[in-house]
């Protein structure tokens, strides 16, 4: 059975029950607010990635969001890992690899830029982009 900071889960629920276990393991805790108000803010996806079998927590922000903002939630989800004392993820009781990702860069078109300079004689560019 697999395990999310002590919860039972599903492999597809696994992203979401992390997410409720952080918020659960934060209440009452000082600076829960900004926090909870961080974890809104993001575009939350998880995934696992089954050939390096590790379970990953991806955070998109606005690029315009503040690194300090950043720096606090992973010091924050740091410290909430730390106080449960169960593994982060777990089958069968035993701990998975896991990693989380923060990241407020721009989503940049990296085909497009590569291919820029492909024209055809009248100007006109040679692919649909």
């Amino acid at each position: 059975m697999w395990k999310v900071l002590g919860m039972e889960a599903v492999p597809v629920t696994i992203g979401h029950v992390w997410q409720e276990r952080l918020i659960e393991l934060s209440k009452r805790r000082k600076g829960a607010p900004r926090f909870r108000k961080l974890m809104e803010q993001a575009d939350f996806r998880y995934f696992h990635d089954a050939i390096r079998d590790i379970h990953t927590f991806l955070f998109r922000f606005d690029p315009a969001t503040p690194m300090d903002d950043l720096e606090y939630l992973r010091d924050y989800i740091l410290e909430l890992h730390e106080l449960s004392e169960d593994p982060v993820v777990s089958f069968n009781d035993e701990p998975q690899n896991f990693t989380v990702v923060f990241t407020a860069d721009e989503v940049a078109d990296d085909h497009k830029k590569r291919n820029a300079w492909w024209k055809n004689e009248g100007g006109e560019e040679t692919q649909s982009l």
